[in-house]
């Protein structure tokens, strides 16, 4: 009875801890970012976490756009944005080793690279694809 404890710990110090935290949201993405891609001035974004995402809201008006990171590898990320509402197509244009893909008739991009993903969702507004392409790509430079 007395190993129990000892195996215990040993056990508990084999478990991974993650090394870093999220890419903040409203770094990746800034007040000027969001002004860009809704067409509107916004201000500074409202940070907050929901589940395994920190997030940051902009808007202006009946126009938003929500920003979430978090980190997961690639193998998860594709198989989470497929699962995506559909149709959920690849997006060229995001950068050398990412991946990106928009979701739900392209109100949504999902976009990763180096183990950080990206989501975008826009209301009232639908950006080209080029412009949702260079907002990823800038927002995953930064994280």
């Amino acid at each position: 009875m007395r190993w129990a404890p000892v195996l215990l710990l040993v056990v508990l110090a084999s478990v991974p801890v993650a090394s870093a935290a999220s890419p903040n949201p409203c770094k990746v993405v800034t007040p000027a970012d969001a002004t860009k891609v809704l067409g509107v001035k916004v201000g500074a974004g409202k940070a907050q976490t929901l589940g395994l995402y920190e997030s940051c809201f902009y808007s202006a008006g009946t126009k938003s756009l929500t920003v979430q990171t978090r980190q997961i590898d690639k193998a998860d990320f594709v198989k989470s944005a497929k699962a995506n509402p559909g149709p959920v197509a690849p997006l060229a244009g995001v950068g050398a080793g990412a991946s990106a893909y928009t979701a739900a008739g392209g109100l949504s991009v999902l976009a990763w690279k180096n183990g950080n993903e990206v989501t975008f969702l826009y209301i009232g507004v639908t950006p080209p694809a080029a412009q949702k392409a260079a907002l990823a790509k800038t927002a995953l430079g930064r994280a």
